[in-house]
């Protein structure tokens, strides 16, 4: 059976430093757990929308309890890949962006959509970035209740991994900023608030 989360948010950024830091958010002190990221594909399409394939290599983590069930089949899951897709449409202010693992799938498929669009706050004059993610997770691994186990455990986990997502955005875009949205600039002052993590 999926299970889904589902998650709405209001990012205090405008939309156009908001798509920057998009592609610029690894690495920050909130994703360790991100090894590295490499483009696949990049094209701007007839309407100007900028498509982008990207690959992410994370460490992996799963409860302690379905190590011992994994190990027994001869699994052992210490990395896992995962394919971004993303489509900026600048002109409508809108990013689609769509993370699916493509490894360990049987044991759990994690598929997470993303609708990141630009608005105004309720004061009608700051720009933010409306942001509503739908999150399913799907496990072929064992029977009934394993199955059950490792959806629900991936279910529990995605509020805290969702809102370490959002502060190393916050960071991320506070640092862009800071540096006048000069990439290079903000590069070296991300390196320097890396480096002693």
């Amino acid at each position: 059976m999926v299970k889904f989360y589902k998650s709405f948010y209001t990012h205090q950024h405008d939309f156009s430093t908001f798509s920057v830091a998009y592609f610029l958010r690894y690495p920050n002190p909130y994703a360790k757990h991100v090894i590295s990221v490499d483009t696949l594909d990049r094209y701007v399409d007839e309407q100007g929308r900028l498509h982008t394939h990207r690959l992410v290599i994370k460490r992996g983590k799963l409860p302690k309890w379905s190590q011992v069930l994994l190990a027994s089949s001869g699994i052992n899951i210490s990395e896992s890949l995962i394919l971004e897709t993303s489509i900026i449409d600048p002109k409508n202010q809108i990013i689609l962006a769509e993370t699916k693992n493509i490894d360990f799938t049987r044991i759990m498929r994690v598929v997470e959509t993303s609708t990141f669009r630009g608005a105004l706050a309720a004061d009608q004059k700051t720009p933010v970035v409306k942001a509503f993610t739908t999150v399913s997770f799907l496990s072929s691994f064992g029977f009934g209740s394993v199955k059950e186990r490792l959806e629900s455990w991936g279910q529990s986990k995605m509020s805290e991994n969702l809102a370490r997502s959002q502060k190393g955005m916050a960071f991320v875009m506070d640092r862009l900023r800071e540096q006048g949205g000069k990439i290079k600039a903000f590069q070296h002052a991300m390196q320097r608030e890396i480096e002693p993590l």
